[in-house]
């Protein structure tokens, strides 16, 4: 009967020091409940309207990191250099930070089609956008966005990714109103 008493009590301390753990102070999440890195969503640049991109995000089991798949719709004009025919797909990967907020980093490729060889075209550019996401409701989000443009011969190593230590040769920040799409418009 002791044992079983001390193991009572033994268990009951346990599963509490595993919710304090679990759920440290501030931790608390929005009244509105969690947000989950899912569903497709729409982002209007606040800094030049009519500028978005779209992009459709896939969480992992516990739907706090995501992986995203996008394009750009309208885009901000870089100019010299940063001119291309066309842009490739957006990749992204996405990471809660808190109940409300989120990390990304993303990269996408500016190419001119055309008959180079036997390639079909030319990378005029690597974009990148990193930053963060503040969720403000479930399907409601505001963006911070540092967008860095570099030269094809930034990555020396052929990895698709800037070499570690360069530079922009071309860089903003913008901020976006990001939507989720509606499961039915009403």
């Amino acid at each position: 009967m002791v044992i079983s008493k001390f193991r009572i009590v033994a268990s009951a301390l346990v599963a509490a020091a595993a919710i304090l753990v679990a759920a440290p102070a501030g931790a608390a999440g929005p009244a509105w409940g969690a947000v989950k890195l899912e569903g497709a969503w729409i982002a209007r640049v606040i800094e030049a309207p009519g500028a978005q991109w779209t992009y459709v995000s896939s969480p992992d089991a516990s739907g706090r990191r995501a992986t995203a798949h996008g394009s750009i719709d309208v885009g901000l004009a870089a100019g010299g250099p940063f001119v291309a025919e066309s842009t490739t797909p957006l990749l992204i990967e996405v990471k809660m930070t808190s109940p409300t907020t989120a990390d990304f980093n993303s990269v996408w490729y500016g190419v001119n089609r055309g008959d180079f060889g036997p390639l079909s075209g030319q990378l005029v550019y690597i974009g990148m956008n990193h930053g963060t996401m503040q969720y403000v409701a479930p399907d409601k989000a505001i963006g911070t966005h540092n967008i860095e443009f570099y030269l094809p011969a930034q990555d020396a190593d052929h990895d698709g990714l800037p070499d570690p230590g360069q530079v922009p040769l071309f860089s903003v920040t913008v901020h976006t109103n990001e939507t989720r799409l509606p499961l039915y418009m009403d």
